[in-house]
């Protein structure tokens, strides 16, 4: 539970996250993040698209829905989050009657029954939560994953820098008026243990963890 009592984290440091996308946004200018994204990792995760038919999936923190479309791809019906409209707006307009279905929401308050996705994809929302706060993220997430959901996560490791960034001395940074958390791999095991079986964990070069793993029984 945050300090307020809620299941909803603090509000002040996400209000700055908030407002440092929306600006992001509203420039136009190439998002940081997009060179990190790894289509073709999570295309291999996804396998033949004959075997998702009907399921139904959910990228968490989906800006323009670049892993919606992978996922629609793959067979999923896909839906997509973002607590920001402007990058939903700037997404590619809908191809076809397996087109995403963007929807405007923060994942800690996620307008769906529980238990209704079979799959998630956060690629860069966990890595901006704060550890303190972890499982309420965690929380979030299992109640929307059905038995033997998947969870696809990409998130920073502690290799990973900032342009310009020196050595680091702790495991986060405020960078840009919005938190980041480093990971190591006995981190993430210990926090992703308890409630997923870890199928398949990777470190890149570049500084971050992808991670498929399948929910287990609450």
């Amino acid at each position: 539970m945050s300090k307020s009592g809620t299941n909803k984290p603090d509000a002040n440091l996400y209000i700055t996250q908030k407002e440092y996308y929306r600006s992001l946004y509203a420039s136009e200018q190439p998002e940081p993040w997009d060179r990190f994204f790894d289509g073709d990792w999570l295309k291999g995760r996804l396998g033949a698209k004959g075997a998702n038919k009907g399921k139904l999936a959910l990228e968490i923190g989906a800006g323009k829905g670049r892993g919606a479309s992978i996922l629609a791809c793959a067979g999923y019906r896909c839906v997509a989050i973002d607590y920001l409209l402007a990058p939903m707006t700037q997404a590619p307009p809908p191809s076809g009657a397996n087109s995403p279905c963007f929807v405007n929401a923060d994942l800690f308050a996620a307008p769906f029954v529980d238990g209704v996705f079979n799959l998630a994809l956060d690629w860069g929302v966990f890595h901006h939560i704060r550890r303190k706060e972890t499982g309420l993220y965690i929380r979030a997430v299992r109640r929307l994953l059905g038995p033997d959901g998947r969870l696809l996560l990409g998130c920073f490791s502690t290799r990973f820098r900032h342009p310009g960034e020196g050595r680091r001395k702790r495991g986060f940074t405020l960078h840009h008026g919005h938190y980041d958390r480093f990971s190591t791999r006995t981190e993430l095991k210990k926090t992703f243990g308890p409630w997923f079986i870890i199928t398949s964990m990777e470190e890149r070069k570049e500084g971050y963890y992808l991670l498929d793993m399948t929910a287990r029984e609450k």
